[in-house]
C-alpha cells in the first residue's frame, strides 16, 4: 500500500488563490466553443496544401492535464505545422467526450480508456490512435483517522459520476480490499468543486489528480494523504487516455487524422521535456485556470510520475488491463468485451511517426 504522502510545500500562495480557481467552475472549460462534426479536406503533411478544420474534444472542466496536448500543439504552432485548423469544445469529462464523437457532435477527442472500453463494448465504431497509459487516479483523504483501503467501507468518497474514469477506478481500487460500489456512498465531484468540497468538508474522500492535492496543499491548510493508488498498489498494467475517432470519420478522413496524430506526437515530445516545464506550465495555467505557480508545482509532479510516455503510449497489455477491469468492475460482460485490435488502430500512429520524422 502506498505511503502516506504529502506534497512538498515549495510555495504558499494568498487565499485568493482557491477563489480564483474556483470561481473558474462557474465559467466551465476555457476552449468551450461549440461546433458539429467538420470532416476533413486537403491538405497534406507537415502544413503543406490547404489548411484542414477539424473539432476536438478535451475533457475536465477546466481542461485536465491529460487532456492538454492538443492545447500545447496549438498554442506552439504545431497544428499550424500540420495544416490544421482546429476548433476545441470542452466536456465535463472522457465519457461525455466520445459520446459526442459517436454523435458527430465533433471529429475526435481525448477520452479515458475505459470510456472507450465501455462504448465499444456496446457496439460504438470508434478507434483510439495515440494515448497516455499511466493513470495518476488515486484515493485520498482529508481524514487522518482514514489510513488504509479497508478504512473506506461506510464512507463517502468523491468522483465524477457513475460510469466516469474517477468512478471506474475507484470502483476498482475498492475492490482490491474486497469492497464493492455497495461498501461506499458516492458524490458526485471532479475539479475545482472537489478541491471546495475538501477544503470545506463537505467530504474528506475523493479521488484526486496530483495536480488538484498541489493546489490544495499550495494554497491552503488543509492536509491531503495518499490512501491508496491505482497503478502503483493495485494495477500497473492499466491504462489512461486515449485519443479517438470513429472508423468512418478516419475512413473518410485518414490524412487529417495522421496529421492530428503527428501534431500530438511533437506535443508529447515538447511537454516530457523539463527544459519545457516553465513554458509548459504557462500552457496548463491558461486552460486550467490555476495559478502559474500551482501549474509549475503539479507540471513538476507530473514529470517525477512520468505521466507522459515516451511512445505511441498504445500498450497491449495495459490497454487489455482496462478490458479486464471493466469486465470485474461489472461495467462490461466478457461476453461483449472488446479485444485490443477493436478499440486500437495502431497503424496510425506508424503514419504519424513517418510523417514527423519527414516533417523535421
Amino acid at each position: 500500500m502506498t505511503a502516506p504522502r504529502r506534497t512538498t510545500r515549495r510555495m504558499r500562495l494568498a487565499g485568493a488563490g482557491l477563489a480564483v480557481l474556483l470561481a473558474a467552475t462557474a465559467c466551465g472549460g476555457d476552449d468551450s466553443t461549440s461546433g458539429g462534426g467538420s470532416g476533413g479536406g486537403g491538405g497534406g503533411g507537415g502544413g503543406g496544401g490547404d489548411t484542414t478544420a477539424m473539432t476536438f474534444g478535451t475533457a475536465g472542466t477546466p481542461v485536465v492535464y491529460g487532456s492538454l496536448m492538443m492545447h500545447v500543439a496549438d498554442e506552439e504552432g504545431i497544428l499550424d505545422e500540420y495544416g490544421l485548423d482546429v476548433t476545441f469544445q470542452n466536456f465535463a469529462n472522457g465519457a461525455d467526450s466520445v459520446r459526442a464523437v459517436i454523435g458527430g457532435q465533433i471529429d475526435a477527442a481525448l477520452t479515458s480508456t475505459s470510456s472507450l472500453v465501455n462504448v465499444v463494448a456496446e457496439g460504438a465504431p470508434v478507434k483510439g490512435m495515440i494515448g497516455m497509459d499511466k493513470p495518476d487516479y488515486y484515493i485520498a483523504t482529508t481524514d487522518p483517522a482514514i489510513t488504509s483501503c479497508e478504512d473506506l467501507r461506510g464512507q463517502t468518497i468523491a468522483v465524477d459520476q457513475t460510469g466516469g474514469a474517477r468512478y471506474n477506478s475507484t470502483v476498482t481500487m475498492l475492490a482490491s480490499c474486497g469492497l464493492t460500489v455497495d461498501d461506499v456512498e458516492f458524490v458526485n465531484f471532479a475539479g475545482p468543486p472537489v478541491i471546495q468540497a475538501l477544503v470545506q468538508g463537505q467530504v474528506t474522500i475523493a479521488n484526486l489528480h496530483y495536480d488538484e492535492e498541489a493546489f490544495i496543499e499550495a494554497t491552503t491548510d488543509t492536509n491531503v494523504e495518499e490512501i491508496i493508488s491505482l497503478v502503483k498498489d493495485v494495477n500497473p498494467n492499466t491504462h489512461y487516455v486515449l485519443q479517438v475517432a470513429t472508423t468512418d470519420y478516419i475512413e473518410q478522413n485518414r490524412d487529417a487524422v495522421v496529421r492530428l496524430t503527428a501534431a500530438y506526437i511533437e506535443a508529447n515530445e515538447f511537454v516530457r521535456d523539463p527544459a519545457n516545464s516553465e513554458r509548459f506550465a504557462e500552457i496548463a495555467s491558461k486552460y486550467n485556470q490555476q495559478p502559474i505557480e500551482v501549474a509549475q508545482e503539479a507540471v513538476d509532479l507530473f514529470l517525477e510520475f512520468e505521466f507522459w510516455p515516451e511512445g505511441s503510449g498504445l500498450v497491449q497489455e495495459k490497454v487489455e488491463g482496462v478490458i479486464q477491469e471493466q469486465i470485474d468492475a461489472g461495467a462490461i460482460t466478457e461476453a461483449n468485451a472488446p479485444t485490443y485490435e477493436d478499440l486500437i488502430d495502431p497503424s496510425i500512429y506508424d503514419e504519424a511517426q513517418q510523417l514527423v520524422e519527414s516533417t523535421n
